[in-house]
């Protein structure tokens, strides 16, 4: 956050800085890491994990599902 702040600082003023930070959204910020594949707790990458999961049985037949989530190779955070 330092480093943000620094940078920041060479073309804002302190009053400006604050301004700004007041409007962050962390869903924002949330949202565009998961676009560009990119954990938010430890910003490591994302993959997509896909199985079948069993549905039991539609009219006789064997039913599964494919399923699919985001999840972070190194913290196993899913999204």
């Amino acid at each position: 956050m330092y480093d943000l702040i620094e940078i920041l600082e060479e073309s804002l003023s302190p009053s400006e800085i604050v301004e700004l930070l007041n409007r962050f959204d962390e869903e924002i910020l949330r949202d565009y890491a998961v676009d560009h594949d990119v954990c938010v707790r430890c910003t490591g990458r994302l993959v997509v994990h896909r199985w079948d999961e069993d549905r039991g049985q539609f009219w006789g037949f064997p039913c599964k599902e494919n399923m699919e989530e985001l999840i972070c190779e190194d913290c196993k955070e899913t999204y």
